[in-house]
């Protein structure tokens, strides 16, 4: 049984380091609508079975169940590897024989994405996908669901690889460009808007006028 995880803060204190670009109220609506973005992708990719939101926030939480995930009350944010660990446990004790974890940030996500990422990995094993500057952890596979602690924040893709090495698990990284591609600062929110895409948070930054103009047609 294949189960995505998706933990996602509170929106009033997501992606802070947006907010010399943006006002509260836009942060939020950004953070919103990549977590629409990554909950529609994985909801639609056909290898998995089911998809846990992790979080403390109602809004988040209510979109989740509306997609056909299920949720995780977080009760209180406790980090993200608390909540990753919240997940794990809760997906291993429905039956999970393998899990993903996909950050809600990361909104040009696609299911087929998530179908080839399960596809490439090795039983028992790790399969990683690097943050774009290569030193995050965008997306991890595990399985069994929790073969490896997870270590997000920092470095985190140096600690997945060298917890993998401690627990003798065989581990396999594979970069994607769009699974690579979050969204935490200003410069990554102006770099994607000048990009069109199909998804709610290319809609949102059209809204808040950072899509540079184009000629008309």
């Amino acid at each position: 049984m294949h189960v995505a995880l998706v933990p996602a803060k509170p929106l009033p204190l997501a992606k802070t380091r947006l907010g010399t670009m943006l006002s509260d109220a836009d942060r939020a609506a950004v953070a919103y609508a990549m977590f629409a973005d990554v909950v529609g992708a994985l909801t639609a990719a056909t290898t998995l079975d089911r998809v846990l939101v992790v979080t403390a926030d109602d809004r988040l939480a209510a979109h989740a169940r509306s997609a056909g995930a299920g949720v995780v009350d977080e009760g209180a944010p406790r980090g993200l590897n608390g909540a990753v660990a919240l997940g794990t446990r809760r997906a291993v004790d429905q039956g999970a024989t393998t899990v993903l974890v996909v950050l809600s940030d990361i909104p040009l996500l696609r299911p087929a994405d998530v179908d080839e990422l399960l596809a490439r990995l090795r039983r028992p094993g790790v399969t990683l996908v690097p943050s774009k500057e290569g030193t995050g952890t965008n997306a991890i596979v595990r399985s069994p669901g929790a073969v490896v602690p997870t270590c997000f924040g920092g470095r985190s893709f140096e600690r997945h690889i060298r917890a993998a090495e401690r627990h003798h698990v065989a581990c396999d990284i594979w970069r994607n460009a769009r699974i690579g591609f979050d969204v935490d600062v200003p410069a990554d929110l102006a770099a994607f808007a000048s990009a069109e895409s199909a998804t709610a948070t290319f809609r949102e930054t059209m809204r808040l006028g950072l899509t540079p103009l184009r000629p008309s047609a």
